[in-house]
């Protein structure tokens, strides 16, 4: 199976701890996101950290793939270095503005096989591009994505508790390489923060925002 390792020999351990140097006294951090806490999802997920929780940390966060990252939720952004990822309710209501100018669609998505970044094993997000980066295109309008990059949409299942060999994952991730594909109907977008002292903590959802009627 084809994955996003990278070179190194080892996956990363996730380091949970708090990070003081990061986060300069700030308390929450804000995502847009798809809600995928379905039934059918969560059964995907339990049986995928029945095969692999062996090599996972436990994961608090429910099923969701992130759409955009905002930053840290403050009462008015400074947004100078090194305050540059403040996020606060002026950015948000401009990214809203920004989403009901453009009437992005509502998509489908399909949930596909397991994958695994150095740091995290996900299931594959396949279908809707265009309509992913229709929705990424208005949200940046409003704000600047904070450490904006390639996006690769994913559904995590768990991050490494451990610095594993990358040939010994391969061979556990290939058990979970064939599973039937699921669909995601994706009617709203979600706004959701979490603590920033515990980098899996949970997922508290703030607003939902329904998209247009597909086309």
């Amino acid at each position: 199976m084809r994955t996003h390792f990278s070179r190194s020999p080892c996956s990363v351990p996730l380091e949970n701890r708090d990070y003081p140097e990061w986060r300069r006294g700030r308390e929450r951090y804000g995502i847009w996101m798809i809600d995928a806490d379905t039934p059918p999802l969560r059964e995907r997920i339990a049986l995928a950290r029945t095969e692999l929780g062996d090599l996972l940390t436990e994961h608090q966060r429910s099923p969701h793939i992130t759409l955009f990252v905002c930053g840290f939720l403050v009462a008015k952004a400074v947004r100078i270095d090194p305050f540059d990822d403040d996020f606060d309710d002026a950015m948000r209501a401009r990214q809203r503005q920004a989403l009901a100018a453009a009437r992005p669609a509502a998509f489908t998505l399909e949930i596909g096989g397991i994958n695994s970044f150095d740091s995290a094993v996900f299931f594959e997000v396949h279908g809707a591009s265009q309509a992913l980066r229709n929705v990424r295109r208005a949200l940046s309008r409003g704000q600047a994505e904070i450490c904006p990059g390639r996006y690769t949409p994913h559904l995590t299942v768990g991050l490494y508790r451990d610095a594993f060999a990358k040939s010994e994952l391969r061979r556990r991730l290939a058990i979970l390489a064939t599973l039937p594909p699921i669909r995601l109907e994706v009617r709203e977008i979600v706004f959701a923060g979490y603590s920033a002292c515990s980098l899996d903590g949970p997922l508290a959802i703030i607003e939902r925002l329904p998209l247009a009627a597909a086309r």
